[in-house]
């Protein structure tokens, strides 16, 4: 059997780490390398995953089929970019860009080399929300009225709080799972966002609350809370809940509901530690799974660039404290 031949680019950011142990998973993959512009760090997860260490990302883009690219989000358009012009297809961490230049750049590379680009949004194979999707589907609870959506999390470090590596805070780290979601699940475009947010708990010069207030072209309504709301001794990192409001009944997911609290007596912590549904291996099933069928896989750069249209027209409208039209500036025939 032929193997997929896949490399990761970068461990700026966290989810590498379960992205690369979601690919040893698979028989099908073989683990090319891992590039890393910093050498001690990229050497420390090549010799963690027994594979070969790349200081420069060019040479591993020669020898792969498919890369993972898990830089600081201002990166992703140039990684991207370069692994288009190489011909490889790519699963491009979130949010898919920070600019909408990049995003087009992004796409327009990929199309015009034939190359499929993917959106990390573990979040879409995540079993509960799977679940929720398929009663939508099958008119469980009627036609949707609106969505209540929270993403909260502890506020991560580095170059998360540096705007000019990040693209934003919260609410660009946050608002793009959800607002996937919800596009998703109401199989309608974002047409207005009303947010208001800032920088109210951390002080660590960024912003770290959102709320933001969505219309779609449909007329379902919804609201995001995409708060690093979590403080450092909160039990879980990780917590996304949905209530789905419909004609016929309403519907509760929580997607990290399944934990087990753990009790440390060397340290004196309580955490509690999700044992449930793992999208992320579901994400890198999909993404080996489209290079191996030379399909379009099941979330694409379209719907990363879509979701962080929202999330920056939240950001002008925490400027202008209006309610802003979303410019779809992204259409599939594009």
């Amino acid at each position: 059997m032929n193997k997929i031949r896949v490399g990761v680019i970068s461990f700026q950011h966290m989810h590498a780490l379960s992205y690369t142990d979601s690919l040893l998973k698979l028989p099908n993959v073989e683990l090319i390398g891992i590039a890393d512009s910093d050498n001690f760090r990229g050497i420390e997860m090549a010799s963690r995953f027994n594979t070969k260490y790349f200081q420069d990302y060019h040479e591993l883009l020669g020898l792969v089929d498919g890369v993972v690219i898990c830089t600081s989000n201002k990166l992703h358009c140039k990684i991207a970019v370069d692994a288009a012009r190489a011909g490889k297809d790519m699963l491009v961490e979130k949010p898919f860009a920070t600019t909408y230049k990049e995003a087009e750049e992004m796409l327009s590379e990929a199309k015009k080399h034939n190359v499929r680009i993917m959106t990390a949004f573990p979040m879409r194979f995540n079993a509960s929300i799977e679940e929720a999707k398929i009663a939508v589907n099958n008119g469980d609870i009627g036609d949707i009225l609106c969505i209540t959506g929270i993403n909260h999390g502890k506020i991560p470090s580095g170059w998360f709080i540096n705007k000019n590596e990040a693209g934003g805070g919260a609410i660009m780290d946050h608002t793009v799972h959800l607002a996937d979601l919800m596009r998703w699940f109401v199989g309608s475009e974002c047409n207005t966002v009303y947010c208001e947010g800032g920088e109210l708990i951390h002080n660590k010069g960024i912003d770290d609350c959102g709320i933001l207030t969505l219309q779609f072209e449909n007329g379902v309504f919804a609201t995001i809370d995409s708060s690093w709301a979590h403080h450092k001794n909160y039990t879980i990192w990780p917590e996304v809940f949905m209530e789905i409001i419909g004609t016929k009944g309403t519907l509760e997911v929580e997607a990290f509901g399944q934990t087990e609290r753990v009790f440390s007596v060397e340290d004196n912590s309580i955490n509690d530690v999700v044992w449930g549904s793992d999208g992320d291996e579901g994400l890198i099933r999909e993404f080996i799974r489209s290079i191996e069928s030379k399909s379009t896989p099941k979330v694409t750069g379209l719907d990363g660039a879509k979701a962080m249209e929202v999330a920056l027209t939240a950001y002008k409208s925490l400027k202008s404290h209006l309610v802003e039209t979303v410019e779809h500036r992204f259409d599939e025939s594009k």
